[in-house]
This record gives C-alpha cells, sequence and structure tokens, in this order.
C-alpha cells in the first residue's frame, strides 16, 4: 500500500526499542512514523520515547476508535495525524501525505472524544474490567490469575492492553481511573441521546 504510492518502507517493529537499534545500526533518516495506538507494547509509550528521541519525525496513529486516551496522546505528544483502522486505503495514503506535507490530520468526531476523559472504560471487554477491579483492590498478578482461572502471563498481556486503552502507565493510575468512574457516574436519563456516530471523515487543517 505505502510502497505503491510512492513511500520507501524501512520495515515493521513490534516496539520502540526494535526501531531505534535498527535506526542507530543502519544511520536512516526516517521521515514518518505509523504507530498502532492501541497496542500495547507500540502505543502511547512508544509515541513518548519516538517524540523524545526524534523530535523532527512525523507521527501517523492508527486506532480502531477514536477514543479519549488516543486523542490525549495525540494532543500531549503533538502527533501529526490521526486515522482509523477501518478507513480506506487511499485515505490512509493521503493522511500520510499531509502529514509529510507539514498539515494535521483528525478524523471528525476528536473534539468530542477529548472531552470524555473517563470514556476509554467503556471500551474495556468483560474480562478486561474483571482484571482492573482485582488490580484495583490490591490483588498481585498471581492471585489475579487464581480467581479467574487463567495463566500469570495472560494477566499480565490484560494489564498491558488496559494501560494502553486508560492511556496510563501502571495499575495505580488505572485504579485511580475506575475510582474517578465509581465517583462521576450518573443514573441513564431516557432520551439523553444515541450513540455517537462513528467517524468516517477525515479533516485536515
Amino acid at each position: 500500500m505505502l510502497t505503491k504510492s510512492g513511500n520507501r518502507v524501512v520495515g515493521a517493529f513490534p516496539s520502540f526499542r526494535e526501531l531505534d537499534s535498527v535506526l542507530a545500526a543502519r544511520r536512516l533518516n526516517l521521515h514518518a512514523v505509523l504507530v498502532d495506538a492501541e497496542d500495547p507494547a507500540a502505543g502511547p509509550p512508544a509515541v513518548a520515547k519516538l517524540r523524545h528521541a526524534y523530535p523532527e519525525l512525523k507521527i501517523l496513529l492508527l486506532c480502531e476508535v477514536v477514543s479519549p486516551a488516543v486523542v490525549s496522546c495525540a494532543i500531549e505528544k503533538h502527533v501529526e495525524g490521526l486515522v482509523l483502522q477501518s478507513d480506506a486505503v487511499e485515505e490512509v495514503v493521503l493522511a500520510l501525505r499531509h502529514v509529510l506535507q507539514g498539515r494535521a490530520v483528525m478524523p471528525v468526531g476528536w473534539q468530542a472524544a477529548s472531552l470524555q476523559p473517563d470514556a476509554p472504560l467503556a471500551a474495556l471487554s468483560e474480562r478486561e474490567r474483571e482484571v482492573l477491579e482485582l488490580a484495583a483492590s490490591g490483588m498481585s498478578n498471581k492471585e489475579i490469575a487464581e480467581r479467574l482461572v487463567i495463566s500469570s502471563n495472560t494477566v499480565k498481556f490484560h494489564l498491558r492492553t488496559i494501560y494502553s486503552r486508560l492511556g496510563v502507565h501502571n495499575r495505580v493510575q488505572a485504579a485511580q481511573a475506575l475510582q474517578r468512574e465509581d465517583l462521576t457516574e450518573r443514573p441513564h436519563v431516557p432520551g439523553g441521546g444515541g450513540e455517537a456516530a462513528r467517524p468516517e471523515e477525515l479533516r485536515v487543517s
């Protein structure tokens, strides 16, 4: 997709560490990098490291939904672009082109997402929610594994995913996000509006 549009692709890397080691060894001059914003190993933490180590590098985030955590990461780290994984190939290529030209690309609806700091909790799966609640209660990974009859490695995987979705770095911050939800939860009011429309267009500035 990218090479056919005239770009040179250096490679795909599971984390910042692998990318950084390749860049240091080959002394490559990258112009842009596409980051899976919802990957526990290559999401917000990788974006922060990329921005610090390579401040001139253009960053284009890919995400399934425009969540508050992803938008917060894009704003705080001055990310140049954000596109949906469901977008057409042509739209992703166009977004990359705009980013390389110095333009900012954000999907429709990102402003609304930025005003909902606790919404990522709703994106957690039932099992992820269980792991988060048990972790917040003070249980260790081993205790959580025994309670849910899963392996400790599976618990670690769920926690990494939870941290990525919530835009936090440890279980203390994740527990605080859960506590904020408990304090601000309001009863549902019928007729208060349906689901937010899924963003389908790109906004370029």
